[in-house]
């Protein structure tokens, strides 16, 4: 059973009640991310994550840890563009327990000078971690690339330079500003009852600061750009993509269809293409990403040097002509894959619980997967290919490589499509 009510003070508590279940899921999102942060703020919203779990007035970051673990819980935490969740699992019976945890973290943690000292080390390490991780490296440079000097294209993690300069007090002041009762989302689901989640977060979170969202200023994309970053490794990594839509359009279960097609899995048109007829590729697949206000999709390939240009003739023949090799049949599947992968889905709580949270988030209210399953059968094939000829158009690609641009001789330049 789904319930939704909405605190005196903001706080909005979606939930979804499964009393055959011995265990939920609760998180508390809150809506600020990277994107929100100045740009001497770069990290922080990642950095305090960190922090959180770091000990508080009640609970030492040991006492924490060993709490869950004593319980056979669990509980992380994770930031965005435009949000950070803080989440538990646990069983039933041990609801309370773990929601006073969230409680203090989120409320009374210290933030000492030497969990400071640590945890930027720390954060430091993920950052060189990342930087040896190409793939993902990439996709942090192609949206660098996509959306230059804008917040959107700045790394979640900051930059050593950034997180090396955080103080206390401007910790403290980014979370007055932003830790607010209007940018906070409660989603539970599991076996405790709405009633329940409702009296436990309403008092535990009475004391929140009230707060007021700013309007956005939304990216620019900056046209057709393509950009080399020259790194002594095995594979060149390729991003390339274009501009979509908010989060909230109307077309966007339209777009995750046309994600699916492309490379959302073995069968997809570009695993296929690249990989299995061509071998030209270890890994290769789409995806798209969307926000308040604006959105991108793009493709990824990893591929040695010499295939360059196979590769980039191969991308290029396929999205010049894009109806040659998407057909009616291929939607019908890929509405069966996004049907499938829905109801799979729904046997996790953690899952459940992200989609209340995303409901709220993205539509300010909750959607039922029988919606959503009626809201994909109903697109067209006609509908998906004029997206797509409109967004995959190669005319209007922002790509950018990582790899060795040197092969023996001069730089292999891709060609234009």
């Amino acid at each position: 059973m789904y319930q939704r009510t909405v605190l005196s003070n903001g706080i909005r508590i979606v939930t979804e009640y499964i009393p055959h279940l011995h265990s939920v899921t609760l998180g508390a999102w809150f809506e600020v991310g990277s994107r929100h942060e100045l740009p001497e703020e770069w990290g922080v919203s990642h950095f305090i994550e960190h922090l959180m779990f770091k000990g508080n007035k009640k609970y030492s970051a040991r006492e924490i840890a060993e709490i869950m673990d004593n319980h056979g819980g669990y509980l992380n935490a994770f930031t965005g563009k435009e949000e950070t969740c803080y989440y538990f699992k646990a069983l039933d019976e041990d609801f309370t327990m773990a929601a006073d945890v969230l409680g203090e973290m989120l409320l009374h943690s210290l933030f000492s000078y030497d969990d400071l000292i640590k945890e930027k080390n720390v954060v430091l390490e993920e950052i060189g971690m990342y930087e040896d991780s190409p793939e993902d490296l990439a996709h942090d440079l192609f949206e660098e690339a996509f959306w230059a000097d804008h917040a959107l294209g700045r790394r979640i993690l900051g930059s050593p330079g950034s997180v090396g300069k955080f103080t206390k007090e401007q910790i403290c002041l980014y979370l007055e500003k932003h830790y607010t009762t209007d940018r906070l989302v409660i989603a539970s689901a599991g076996n405790i009852p709405h009633e329940r989640v409702v009296k436990e977060f309403a008092e535990r979170f009475s004391d929140l600061p009230r707060g007021q969202k700013h309007p956005l200023e939304s990216p620019i994309k900056n046209g057709r750009r393509g950009l080399f970053h020259n790194k002594n490794l095995e594979q060149v990594h390729l991003c390339l993509g274009n501009s979509t839509f908010a989060r909230n359009d109307k077309r966007r279960h339209m777009l995750n269809l046309l994600d699916t097609i492309i490379g959302g899995g073995v069968s997809s048109l570009l695993f296929q293409e690249l990989r299995e007829e061509r071998g030209l590729v270890y890994n290769t697949y789409s995806f798209n990403s969307s926000y308040e206000d604006v959105g991108l999709c793009g493709i990824y390939a990893g591929f040695s040097p010499h295939n360059w240009s196979k590769v980039w003739d191969v991308i290029c023949s396929l999205f010049s002509d894009l109806s040659k090799y998407i057909h009616e049949e291929m939607l019908q599947r890929a509405k069966g894959q996004l049907r499938g992968s829905l109801m799979l889905s729904l046997e996790s709580t953690n899952n459940r619980m992200t989609r209340l949270a995303r409901g709220e988030l993205d539509e300010g209210r909750i959607i039922t997967p029988e919606e959503l399953l009626i809201e994909v059968e109903q697109v067209k094939y006609i509908d998906l290919m004029a997206l797509a000829v409109e967004i995959y158009n190669p005319k209007d690609w922002t790509w950018v490589s990582l790899g060795q641009q040197n092969y023996g001789g001069d730089p292999l330049c891709p060609k234009i499509c």
